[in-house]
């Protein structure tokens, strides 16, 4: 009795380890499905009425630390804080691609950008965007940068930048770049003339 009470662990031992490498497998799965399914979904620039134009993007460079500026070509809507969302969901489809110079947390998004008077924008972007985001000083404040040089190149009546996590403040990107305040583009200017 006892050897067959052996056999019939060892048997179940053997389906419990190949059902733990079956399910470690659909994991994976899963976790390369959904980051395809973000990157496309990011890849994919919302949908503007207008005719193709040119947008400058200062996307970010981690193995140098600068900012290199480049352009695309974006349909944008007509409505100003529409087009700055646009530009900004074009910035990230950039961060988004494999390989990526300056990779953020998949998923990553802007949600809505809000204007306060002329000069001032509010970015509003998801969670996956500061949860997923990749810590570090350098990285955190590259990413920052280039979302405010981005959105000032291509609406120059933006001079001041706050990022929101789902509409509230938060203290810091991924624990070092602060959330807190408004960034300046006059500020980073000199910063991005130096990066080039």
């Amino acid at each position: 009795m006892t050897r067959r009470i052996l056999v019939i662990f060892a048997m179940l031992a053997l389906i419990a380890v190949a059902l733990g490498f079956y399910a470690l497998h659909l994991k994976r799965k899963v976790a390369r499905d959904a980051q395809v399914a973000a990157e496309q979904q990011l890849a994919m620039a919302p949908p503007g009425n207008g005719p193709p134009e040119p947008v400058t993007l200062y996307v970010a460079n981690d193995s140098d630390g600068t900012l290199r500026k480049t352009q695309i070509t974006v349909s944008l809507p007509t409505e100003r804080s529409e087009r700055d969302r646009a530009v900004l969901g074009a910035l990230l489809a950039q961060y988004l691609k494999s390989p990526s110079s300056h990779p953020i947390g998949a998923g990553a998004d802007v949600r809505q950008v809000y204007l306060m008077g002329e000069d001032t924008a509010i970015v509003d972007t998801n969670a996956a965007f500061a949860d997923a985001h990749p810590s570090g000083v350098l990285a955190e404040e590259l990413t920052v940068a280039s979302i405010v040089v981005t959105l000032n190149a291509n609406d120059s009546k933006v001079g001041r930048v706050k990022i929101l996590v789902n509409g509230q403040e938060r203290d810091t990107l991924a624990g070092h770049a602060d959330l807190r305040r408004f960034y300046e583009a006059s500020n980073l200017g000199q910063v991005v003339k130096d990066m080039q």
